[in-house]
């Protein structure tokens, strides 16, 4: 990502299960690169938040243990408010910001639902779960089967 320029206000909403977190092993575990992307974004200026139907107890404790606490502007956890996919999340996280320097990346229909509703582009985050690409590639904005391509994605949405 060196050497392009970006515009300004890109904001990355994370869902914590099976997209920033791999949660089907335990302990919880990053997935593979994740680390590194969100270096990379927040050293281009990008504001991250989470967006999850997990606990809030439970994400900060995860997002803690695993060091990238500090990369997130906000959380909006289960019980914080009306839960996926009513957007009242998305819209609590990024309220004054333009919807079209939004991009939200999850791995489920909620979070592809809550989204679309709060009318935001998303991210059928699939590289948990590759069988997923079918059933999503027809509703979501994008669909990445590995964070290749979520960050190729990223690009050809922010970079100029």
């Amino acid at each position: 990502m060196n050497q392009i320029k970006i515009k300004p206000s890109g904001h990355i909403i994370f869902d914590h299960d099976g997209t920033l977190v791999n949660t089907d092993i335990s302990p919880y575990t990053l997935f593979v690169g994740m680390r590194e992307l969100l270096i990379d974004l927040k050293a281009h200026d990008f504001e991250l938040y989470i967006w999850t139907s997990r606990p809030r107890r439970s994400v900060i404790e995860t997002i803690g243990r695993l060091d990238i606490a500090h990369f997130f502007t906000d959380i909006f956890c289960f019980d914080d408010g009306l839960p996926k996919p009513n957007p009242m999340g998305l819209q609590k996280l990024t309220e004054g910001i333009d919807k079209k320097e939004i991009l939200h990346i999850g791995d489920s229909y909620t979070d592809i639902d809550g989204a679309q509703a709060y009318g935001i582009e998303v991210v059928a985050a699939c590289w948990n779960s590759p069988d997923q690409v079918d059933k999503y590639e027809d509703i979501a904005d994008y669909t990445a089967l590995d964070l290749n391509q979520c960050r190729e994605i990223i690009k050809g949405k922010f970079y100029v």
